[in-house]
């Protein structure tokens, strides 16, 4: 009997250590799936930030370029126009 209670004793210490195990490994699972996420994220917005640092070079080498042709244009209306007025003149 009580040998039978031992025996009761350590099945139910055994069943409650290997839940505990399960418990520990599936946490330790889900640990890792977060932290991989994370990464993930992390490197998903570098390549992002990447993409909108070459998106606003692209801006800015086009704005001084349209600057550097609107500055061309004026230059050369402005000697047509000296042209006019020295025909008029």
């Amino acid at each position: 009997m009580m040998q039978d209670q031992n025996n009761n004793n350590n099945k139910l210490n055994t069943t409650i250590q290997s839940l505990q195990l399960v418990t520990l490994i599936i946490g330790i699972v889900c640990a890792v799936m977060v932290l991989g996420k994370r990464d993930a994220h992390i490197a998903r917005n570098i390549q992002d930030i990447k993409e909108l640092r070459l998106i606003s070079e692209d801006l800015l080498k086009t704005s001084i370029s349209v600057q550097m042709t609107n500055k061309f244009q004026e230059q050369q209306l402005a000697a047509l126009l000296d042209r006019v007025h020295r025909l008029e003149g």
